[in-house]
């Protein structure tokens, strides 16, 4: 019996022991818990979401500005994601140390943003120990320079954005510790010069951004270390000319945008090794002419952009052999005319063409438009069109989006688009459209995305109370809502959201139009009988006036006949002696 009682004693305080081990374990829980939501500074926000990469990931948060320290003592040394920004009328004023290596590192941090921080500059080792980090953001801070030292540590760093800086120049080798950079972000700063080997260890890098930088040049030796480019943007570099050895050094290139330069000729063989290109932007430059053959060697360009130049011809072969161009942008130029060979090697291929902004009459576009059965979109704004033909798009029938803004239509063209029986955007903004009726509006409906702003939006029961019936049933409700009234003056300005039926104006009665019509034509009577009685007048004046004189004149010459005799002779004399040329102009 007593071996029984301690067999029982020794298995109750077991249990005991294992349900204090339990409470004890749960109360850990808790208050690691409640640990880690201490740790998580008070002008911050953390939260833990899921990654794909790394699967529950923290993420930290603190974007409410203000702030002249990063607070690292009271961050979870555990953060994958830390993102520090501040709204633009209350930025940070914040430095860079080696504040996330000391003294215990952030070794999970794989993301670093800091934001609108007017960030001086970068210390040395400041990343030092962050071996997980992937992405630095930096982007609208104060740098005005950075350095090779800046960098060290970071062996699988793959984004490095600073954007948006005052960076003035970068010395040799500035990346180099850099070698596993994917994509480099150095647009809108200060740079004048690239220096050669600038970017040495980089043979990973696939994209660069160099676009708002003044650097009028481009040296190909800087070039030579990054072969494996995709993608380089530089978009309002002040450049003239490209040196073409620097296309044969990438030759992987896939996209390039050299917009909003100063180009004004490229020659026929200015691509010619850029055989894997699929987007290239040559908008806003001063390109006159695309010379014939000039993409012939890019076979792959899915994309061409040649908006906002002085174009007033495509060159008949300017096309050639690009099979698989499937957007073509030619807006804002000077053309007038087409040649129908141009568009003959992308009758197959193509899905959206923009004629906006041209000089270019409707049966040009007309004509355009028939070779080309397979477009998805058309832009046709800002021609001046005051109206569309109700066939203009027989042949289009696969159309997704119609653009014809900044135009001056009167009337809904909704013949017209009931040809284009698979739309889903339109834009009809910037126009002089009064009112839609519910025909119009039952065709809106079944598009998915409608652009009505900025038209003469008249505000009466006759022309806005259909358009306010639609609004709260319809899914043109949000659209509708945002209209402005044009008209009545009482009106203008106010958005249609905030209109009711017994605000608007009432309809003008039958008899008031009719009145108003026949007291219009009274008015025109009036005044063409006023102008005819004073072209009679004016008649009869002048006839007594010169009736008046030729009597007095007779008279003259009955009492004095030498001096008409004097006269004859005389203009005898002149008409001889008369240059030949002014004989002739009087006869």
């Amino acid at each position: 019996m007593k071996e029984n009682r301690e067999r029982h004693s020794f298995r109750c305080r077991r249990r005991w022991r294992h349900l204090w081990m339990m409470v004890w374990v749960a109360s850990a829980m808790v208050q690691g818990s409640l640990g880690a939501e201490s740790v998580c500074p008070e002008e911050c926000r953390c939260r833990t979401h899921f990654d794909a990469e790394a699967g529950h990931a923290l993420r930290v948060t603190c974007a409410r500005g203000g702030m002249r320290a990063v607070p690292v003592d009271f961050l979870d040394r555990n953060a994958q994601v830390l993102v520090i920004s501040a709204p633009l009328n209350r930025p940070n004023f914040l430095t860079i140390g080696p504040i996330f290596t000391q003294p215990t590192p952030f070794a999970n941090l794989r993301e670093l943003h800091i934001v609108n921080s007017n960030v001086p500059s970068i210390g040395q080792y400041s990343f030092w120990g962050l071996q997980n980090l992937q992405l630095i953001n930096l982007t609208y801070n104060n740098l005005t320079g950075i350095g090779a030292d800046n960098f060290r540590g970071l062996i699988n760093l793959t984004e490095l954005h600073l954007d948006h800086n005052k960076i003035e120049q970068m010395p040799s080798e500035t990346f180099r510790h850099l070698t596993s950079l994917k994509i480099l972000i150095l647009a809108s700063n200060q740079i004048s010069t690239l220096v050669p080997r600038l970017f040495r260890m980089l043979a990973k890098l696939s994209y660069l951004d160099l676009s708002d930088n003044p650097l009028a040049d481009l040296n190909p030796e800087v070039f030579k270390d990054i072969q494996r480019l995709k993608i380089f943007k530089c978009r309002r570099c002040l450049l003239r000319r490209v040196n073409t050895q620097i296309y044969h050094l990438i030759p992987h290139l896939e996209e390039l945008d050299l917009g909003e330069n100063q180009f004004k000729y490229l020659t026929s063989d200015e691509f010619i090794s850029l055989k894997k290109l699929r987007k290239l932007k040559l908008d806003g430059n001063q390109l006159s002419v695309v010379v014939d053959h000039m993409f012939g060697r890019n076979r792959e360009l899915r994309a061409l952009t040649l908006a906002r130049n002085r174009l007033a011809l495509l060159a008949p072969a300017a096309l050639t052999n690009l099979t698989a161009l499937l957007h073509l942008d030619i807006s804002h130029n000077k053309i007038d005319r087409f040649h129908l060979q141009t568009f003959a090697p992308v009758v197959d291929s193509l899905k959206t063409i923009n004629f906006s902004g041209n000089n270019l009459p409707l049966n040009e576009i007309a004509i355009a438009l028939q070779i080309l059965p397979e477009i998805h979109g058309v832009g046709l704004a800002n021609l001046s069109l005051e109206m569309i033909p109700p066939n203009f798009f027989t042949y289009n029938e696969h159309l997704i989006a119609i653009d014809i803004s900044w135009n001056k239509i009167t009337k809904f063209p909704y013949k017209l688009l009931t040809k284009t029986k698979f739309l889903q955007r339109l834009d009809i903004s910037h126009n002089k459209l009064q009112s839609l009726n519910e025909q119009d509006l039952q065709r809106l409906e079944a598009i998915a995305q409608v652009h009505l702003s900025k038209n003469l939006w008249h505000c009466d029961q006759c022309s806005a109370g259909t358009m306010l019936v639609y609004m709260s049933t319809t899914v043109l409700n949000s659209t509708l809502r945002n209209l402005k009234c044009y008209s009545p003056l009482r009106l203008v300005g106010t958005s249609f959201g905030s209109l009711s039926f017994d605000r608007l104006d009432p309809c003008p009665s039958t008899h008031e139009a009719q009145m108003s019509v026949i007291a219009g034509l009274m008015l025109v009577c009036v005044a063409v009988l006023a102008a005819v009685a004073a072209a009679l007048c004016c008649s009869r004046r002048r006839a007594a006036h010169y009736y008046t004189n030729e009597e007095k004149r007779r008279e003259h010459e009955h009492e004095h006949p030498e001096e008409l005799l004097g006269r004859t002779e005389l203009g005898s004399v002149a008409t001889i002696h008369a240059p030949y040329h002014l004989v002739s102009k009087g006869s």
